[in-house]
């Protein structure tokens, strides 16, 4: 079992102790977004993670202990670090951001 502990919003690296959650998906056959492999860092103090295929949240529940500070449910198709806005992201996570403009008449 993984255990993973809370990240450090002080350390040059706060997605550290996600790395092995990344690790475990990608040994398993997902794969990093072309062009964003890594953790990217956000201009606003956090990094995102973009996966290819949705997070397989079953292998995750069998593989992988979360602190209270992370966020891992299958619903949102994503893993957030409330601690470090860390965030690994499959498609449906970032799909539930894209806002469409209103249509003006």
């Amino acid at each position: 079992m993984i255990e993973i502990a809370p990240g450090n919003p002080d350390s040059a690296e706060p997605w550290r102790n996600l790395l092995p959650v990344v690790e475990l998906l990608l040994a398993h056959g997902n794969r990093y977004v072309p062009g964003r492999e890594g953790f990217i860092e956000d201009p606003h103090g956090g990094a995102e993670c973009d996966l290819e295929l949705p997070l397989d949240f079953d292998l995750l529940a069998a593989e992988v202990t979360f602190p209270d500070t992370v966020d891992a449910r299958p619903e949102g198709d994503g893993i957030l670090d409330r601690g470090t806005w860390c965030l690994i992201s499959g498609p449906g996570e970032r799909a539930s951001r894209i806002v469409m403009p209103k249509r003006i008449d």
